[in-house]
């Protein structure tokens, strides 16, 4: 039992949000958008795995001391932060929640909260997971975050939905969660950029925060953030294969990673590029 007293005084506050459960973490397998398995199972609070087959680069994902205890829809809760690095610049933060189940303790799912960002605290309560922290504001460096806010989780169909994300949803039932095709680039110097098939170069904004894209002969993935009309996108990994010369996975990679503002019009979205070079168009 001694770990789990360290544990205690590595959690600050933990004595106010109700006492740990006697919990081995290393034996929960945990759900995960970073692994190639979407699940990892910690070793002494930590899991590795090459990024890549062959690479040396590892995808490393850790339990942080971050974690309260609390009630959830009746069941008994404790809610906890992952941190992953998937061998580049990021680090990626998700909300797990592990409900009390009769087999015992279960990773009911988890939520992606944010790139760099810094925790403050977590807490359950009244049946909502809380999440005060600091992340980046859009168009800041990722490096400093400076943008403070609170997350408000509920369990709906046994997944974490966010309150706020609710509402979006409804906003952009479109946006979200729909497969789009990329159409072309029209920079803003009068040239374009235009896929010879569409169907290889493709982009899906999931509702927890993550972005699926596929890059000609390349598949890849990333995060996205939605404030307003303004979009930001993030390109964290992709596959390694070697496309033809002609190939415009690489403009297609740098063009999303600029998005900017994003609209609807005539069943097609248009992303618009920082500084005004360019704009991306979609269909479904």
């Amino acid at each position: 039992m001694f770990w789990l007293i360290v544990l205690f005084q590595l959690v600050p506050g933990m004595g106010r949000a109700g006492e740990l459960p006697d919990i081995n973490f290393d034996k929960i397998v945990f759900l995960s958008s970073w692994t190639k398995s979407g699940k990892v199972q910690l070793v002494n609070g930590e899991y590795r795995e090459p990024a890549a087959p062959g690479s040396a680069t590892e995808t490393v994902v850790k339990l942080t001391d971050d974690i309260a205890c609390g009630k959830v829809d009746g069941k008994e809760a404790v809610a906890a932060i992952l941190v992953t690095n998937p061998g580049g610049s990021g680090t990626f933060y998700d909300l797990a929640l592990l409900v009390k189940e009769p087999q015992g303790w279960v990773n009911q799912d988890i939520a992606f909260l944010g790139d760099r960002i810094k925790i403050h605290s977590l807490a359950i309560t009244d049946n909502h997971i809380v999440v005060d922290m600091t992340k980046p504001a859009p168009g800041e460096p990722l490096c400093c975050p400076i943008l403070h806010t609170v997350q408000r989780f509920v369990l709906r169909d046994d997944r974490l939905v966010e309150t706020s994300m609710e509402a979006r949803r409804t906003v952009d039932q479109k946006l979200i969660g729909t497969g789009w095709k990329w159409q072309q680039t029209l920079y803003n110097n009068d040239t374009k950029a235009l896929p010879p098939n569409p169907d290889h170069y493709t982009l899906k904004l999931l509702p927890d925060g993550k972005v699926n894209i596929r890059a000609d002969c390349n598949r890849g993935g990333g995060v996205y953030t939605l404030v307003g009309s303004q979009i930001s996108i993030e390109i964290t990994h992709t596959t390694m294969a070697a496309c033809q010369p002609e190939s415009l996975e690489q403009a297609y990679i740098r063009d999303l990673n600029a998005a900017a503002i994003y609209f609807m019009r005539d069943d097609a979205l248009y992303i618009d590029l920082k500084y005004d070079t360019g704009t991306m168009r979609f269909t479904r």
